[in-house]
């Protein structure tokens, strides 16, 4: 066969030559297939400017023209506020001046306040104000109670000295908010090193990260929107101008990992997208998931964000997740890599993974599967197109065990038409599976919602009003308000039946029920529970464990791939 390569005098010669290189590349090759490697695509974002560090060790783990300095916009204050920190007194009182009312974006201070340096920094980080900028400026700089330009100078003079310092080439600093000032400049790689440096003071930490600020008469909340649709946000910085365009700086933090995202010259309608896709791209890169060592370390982290102040006592709602059932396992899943996806099992769900690798919207990283349709339909989806029928599930959905109100009853009510939306919901459903209908049930307050075009179902108004609340949630190191559902279709999945009223006993005790089932999960209303737990998550996954006791029995195991 080797021949080929060229005439009969010099085939032998050219064969011992290249029989190692062969070798070698069939041997990768062979390599490659038994540990395959997904090729990461950097995202398509709008921003010219970009960097992904890992904060921990420094790393650039990705960048795009992030070594050009340029316009930096209100990214400037992450300085502003650094120096402040370390060389002003955040007890003292500042007067506000004329001249500190620079335009633009403003905290909203007025001349003739009196002001604490703290308060002045939430301003700064928090509302982004250029006013709060030039006051801080003055007074650190020497001047607290009247203008002084020479005080403002020599502040920007120690901007520019811990920029050296920091070893930051690309930045100059003429101003300490980020107006366009020609000379005014930084490079995003500069601003994710600043941002590092800035990340050792607890004190930055507990600014930067604050959701909102009251105090000294003013009503803050950040500028920052990415904590509202991104979980993990530690911290971020919103900067706007003609030259610099949108500019962010992100802080997020997963499964004991911390991204620094540094992004300028996007767009209004892209810099969110644009952070959250490299924030995406960044932990696909040095957080990959091998197995379920990594899962677990994953999963982990999903649940201690939400569950843990739950489980802590620090809040007063029901669990999102609840006790874990057992281990990250290996469970069959036709379009996963090898056919296997990885899974663990809670009391009120499943995370699963269905492709490890993939760079997936944040949101949608950890899914749940549509466990309840597959309850009370029967039929277990084992892929995109494969379905194994086992028949509806003789559990109940709610209450003490042994009651009739099982998912197999409920499921023969999914083709029932919607109720009207917004009437008070009266339908009790009974043990033989008719509905009926009690004025007397009125008296709880709950209505239909509108019907969704995916299943034609709505959700009852408690529910709705549920999945839009905002709670504590841990954020880095310390608790902060954020919605608990960043989406709730994540989590729930659409709703696939009306609510309905039963009745059943709960500890014994015989009560009005108000259950909803929607594609991953069930709710229950129960009128007479505490606050915090009238509404609560189905134990669905203890329920669907149970259901598919057997089909997976020996499958799984925490260490490896099942052979």
């Amino acid at each position: 066969m080797l021949s080929g390569l060229g005439s009969v005098g010099t085939g032998v010669s050219m064969v011992h030559r290249r029989a190692p290189r062969l070798f070698l590349v069939f041997m990768l090759l062979a390599l490659s297939s038994l540990h395959p490697r997904t090729v990461t695509a950097a995202p398509d974002v709008v921003a010219r400017h970009w960097v992904i560090l890992d904060a921990s060790d420094g790393r650039v783990v990705a960048e795009r023209a992030a070594r050009e300095p340029g316009a930096i916009a209100s990214l400037t204050k992450v300085m502003t506020a650094l120096v402040a920190l370390e060389r002003g007194d955040l007890e003292r009182m500042v007067t506000i001046v004329p001249e500190d009312l620079v335009g633009e974006s403003s905290a909203g201070l007025q001349a003739g306040q009196t002001v604490a340096l703290r308060t002045l920094l939430y301003g700064l980080l928090l509302r982004s104000g250029n006013d709060a900028a030039m006051a801080i400026a003055r007074a650190v700089g020497g001047s607290p109670d009247r203008e002084d330009p020479v005080a403002r100078a020599r502040f920007v003079g120690w901007m520019n000295e811990k920029a050296a310092t920091l070893d930051l080439r690309d930045t100059r600093f003429r101003n300490p908010h980020g107006l366009d000032e020609p000379g005014h400049r930084s490079s995003a790689l500069d601003l994710a090193r600043l941002t590092r440096a800035a990340l050792r003071d607890p004190r930055f930490v507990e600014i930067f990260g604050a959701s909102e600020y009251q105090g000294e008469g003013f009503e803050w909340r950040h500028t920052n929107r990415l904590p509202e649709r991104y979980p993990g946000v530690v911290g971020g910085k919103t900067g706007w101008t003609d030259e610099a365009g949108l500019c962010l700086i992100e802080v997020a933090e997963r499964a004991g990992r911390t991204l620094i995202v540094v992004l300028t010259g996007s767009t209004f309608e892209a810099w969110y997208d644009d952070a959250a896709r490299l924030l995406d791209y960044g932990w696909a890169l040095v957080d990959p998931i091998e197995g379920p060592a990594e899962a677990t370390e994953l999963f982990s982290w999903w649940w201690h964000r939400t569950d843990d102040p739950v489980a802590r006592g620090l809040v007063r709602r029901t669990w999102l997740w609840g006790p874990a059932l057992g281990p990250v396992e290996w469970e069959p899943y036709r379009e996963a890599p090898g056919g296997l996806r990885l899974v663990q099992y809670f009391d009120k769900g499943r995370m699963e993974l269905t492709d490890p690798r993939a760079v997936v919207d944040a949101r949608w990283r950890v899914t749940g599967g549509r466990l309840a349709w597959e309850l009370l339909t029967g039929q277990r989806q084992v892929g995109d197109e494969k379905i194994v029928a086992r028949g509806p599930a003789t559990v109940p959905v709610a209450g003490d065990p042994g009651n009739p109100f099982t998912y197999a009853l409920l499921g023969t009510t999914l083709h029932r038409p919607p109720g009207p939306p917004g009437e008070l919901v009266r339908s009790r459903l009974l043990p033989t599976g008719d509905v009926v209908e009690e004025p007397a049930l009125e008296r709880y307050g709950v209505r239909y919602g509108q019907p969704f075009a995916e299943t034609g179902h709505g959700i009852a108004s408690v529910f709705a009003d549920w999945v839009a609340q905002r709670g504590p949630v841990w954020a880095g190191q310390r608790l902060r308000d954020e919605p608990l559902f960043a989406p709730w279709i994540a989590v729930l999945g659409y709703p696939v039946t009306e609510p309905y009223w039963i009745r059943v006993p709960v500890a014994g005790i015989e009560r009005d029920v108000l259950v909803q089932c929607f594609e991953r999960r069930c709710l229950t209303y129960t009128p007479d529970n505490p606050d915090g737990w009238r509404v609560e998550m189905g134990n669905i996954g203890r329920h669907y464990r149970s259901w598919i006791l057997g089909a997976v029995s020996g499958k799984g195991r925490v260490a490896g791939r099942p052979s």
